[in-house]
């Protein structure tokens, strides 16, 4: 270190540190959503379970609440077949 000026070496390693810290927050931030919501469905299911419904109403509900499986392209608008944009109706 004796080559590098302190202004130069924390000029390097702070915002590298700040990105690392954001970076970090974000990913944890994004998890714990995905936690809070994974928690919540199974929630929801047992609940409709313990009412008795079918799987079928249960897969409706969830379809409706949830939205479209994010997987499938279509939902926003691309064919899978041409990954080109198709304009949906909205209704």
């Amino acid at each position: 270190m004796n080559g590098f000026p302190i202004e130069a070496v924390l000029g390097i390693c702070l915002p590298l540190l700040a990105l690392t810290v954001v970076g970090m927050t974000l990913i944890i931030s994004i998890n714990n959503r995905k936690m809070q919501r994974d928690d919540m469905e199974a929630t929801l299911k047992m609940e409709m379970i313990e009412r008795g419904m079918s799987a079928e109403d249960i897969e409706r509900v969830l379809s409706a609440r949830m939205g479209p499986p994010k997987h499938n392209c279509q939902h926003r608008g691309f064919r899978r077949d041409q990954r080109e944009f198709q304009p949906q109706a909205r209704g």
